[in-house]
This record gives C-alpha cells, sequence and structure tokens, in this order.
C-alpha cells in the first residue's frame, strides 16, 4: 500500500514540476515574437515620422537577449535541481531570440541607413 501512494505522489510532482517548467515556453514563444515584430519593422523602410530608430531596435534586442539568457539559465538551474530531462524545444527558442537580437540591428542598420548619407534637404 504504501509502494502506491509514494507511487502517485511522485508522478503528481513530476507532472507539477513539468508544468512549471514548460511556462517558460511561454515567456520564450512571446520574446521570439516580439523580436520578430521588430525585425518586420526592421525590414520595411521608414518614414520621416516613424517612431522606430536604431536606438529603439538595439535596446529592445539587448534586453531581450538579456531577459532571455536570466530565464535559461533560471530554467536550466531548476531541472538540474528537480533532475529533469532538458527540453530541446525551449533551447531552440532561446537560440532563435539569440539570432533575432543580434539580427535585428544590423539588419535595420543596413537597411534604413544606405542611401540617405548623401542626400540634399532643400
Amino acid at each position: 500500500m504504501y509502494f502506491k501512494s509514494n507511487r502517485g505522489r511522485d508522478a503528481m510532482q513530476l507532472l507539477i514540476q513539468q508544468a512549471v517548467l514548460t511556462d517558460f515556453r511561454l515567456v520564450f514563444i512571446v520574446m521570439l515574437a516580439i523580436l520578430a515584430i521588430f525585425l518586420v519593422l526592421s525590414i520595411i523602410p521608414r518614414g520621416r515620422n516613424s517612431n522606430i530608430n536604431f536606438a529603439t531596435v538595439l535596446t529592445v534586442s539587448i534586453i531581450e537577449v538579456v531577459i532571455a539568457a536570466v530565464l535559461f539559465y533560471t530554467e536550466s538551474h531548476l531541472i538540474e535541481l528537480f533532475e529533469q530531462t532538458a527540453d530541446n524545444l525551449t533551447l531552440y527558442l532561446f537560440i532563435g531570440i539569440i539570432a533575432l537580437g543580434i539580427a535585428n540591428p544590423l539588419i535595420f542598420r543596413l537597411r534604413n541607413s544606405g542611401g540617405q548619407r548623401y542626400r540634399y534637404r532643400y
């Protein structure tokens, strides 16, 4: 009888741990979506009244990469603490955030600064 109740408690603890650890995945997906929106805004040529500038793209990218690194470290620490297996999807989301965080400022600078250097304003 003791064996059955212990096994049920372990299964419930495993279920709770997996639910807690997969909550980080939603945060990574939202962060990746924000960076994807900024990628689209970086590709579109900006007009005179655009509120998106290089400093905005750079700041958002740096903040997203730092938050993703802290979350990934925290999740890795929790996984190690609970002796669980690592999640491949979270790793791929983290790599995507890092890639877009580096690419967004570069794409914005290459796309929006070319050709405006030698224009004369009347």
